[in-house]
């Protein structure tokens, strides 16, 4: 990921100051851990130690680290990582996280790839083919799925296979001669995490949200393929 992709936030001061603002907005944000996904509240702010107010009080969280990801009150994407100090049923008390991660807008840009771009991954122990890729960014897809599949909402994918049939740029079809002009590539994310099902199942697909965290040279040629697939859809008048 390019520095321009990212701000980070070191300052305690300044960190304190973006999850106070959370709490006076009472707005949400969202808490990962070994795949699970919860909302939770902001509800104390200590010099070292945020109390967050979980939704769902059944969920289950360790004194382990995890991860954040909210949007802030100014519309800033920021995730980042830190640890839970001490818990029960209805809190969590996490240690300050000593830096956050602001995600410029580009970065979330979500384009429509080609029709036969699929993805596959291990979920309940089995491997499952989707139907197709509906949308795509550099950390997540919408992705549609057959009813039957095992899929669980929160849950942990395994070796996430993005098979992405994408535009070679002009200056790569030169070189080809009369070859095709559009290539596959499979990209592979070790870890991913489904977040949400993005309908209510009633035909014979159902569409999950699915977020990931790919390292930087997996990341760098996620943006080039997305960059690719917009310039596509603009050569065909699909988007302005």
């Amino acid at each position: 990921m390019e520095e321009s992709d990212f701000e980070i936030v070191r300052t305690p001061a300044a960190v304190s100051r973006i999850f106070e603002q959370m709490l006076e907005r009472r707005k949400p944000l969202s808490i990962i851990q070994h795949g699970h996904r919860s909302d939770a509240w902001v509800v104390r702010v200590f010099p070292d130690r945020l109390l967050l107010a979980k939704r769902d009080k059944a969920s289950y969280f360790t004194a382990e680290e995890l991860e954040f990801q909210f949007r802030c009150v100014i519309g800033r994407n920021i995730t980042g990582r830190t640890r839970v100090a001490r818990l029960n049923d209805e809190y969590l008390e996490i240690v300050l996280p000593s830096q956050l991660v602001v995600v410029q807008r580009r970065h979330a840009y979500r384009v429509v790839p080609t029709a036969d771009s699929s993805a596959c991954f291990l979920a309940g122990g089995k491997w499952v083919i989707s139907g197709r890729i509906e949308d795509i960014s550099a950390r997540g897809i919408l992705v549609r799925v057959p009813q039957a599949a095992p899929v669980t909402v929160p849950g942990l994918l395994a070796n996430l296979r993005l098979h992405l049939n994408h535009a070679l740029s002009p200056a790569e079809l030169a070189g080809r001669g009369s070859k095709a002009p559009l290539e596959m590539v499979q990209v592979t994310i070790p870890e991913a995490t489904v977040v949400r099902k993005a309908d209510k199942g009633i035909t014979k697909f159902a569409a999950y949200g699915v977020h990931f965290i790919p390292n930087i040279i997996l990341e760098r040629q996620l943006v080039q393929i997305i960059l690719r697939f917009e310039r596509a859809a603009r050569q065909k008048g699909i988007v302005g």
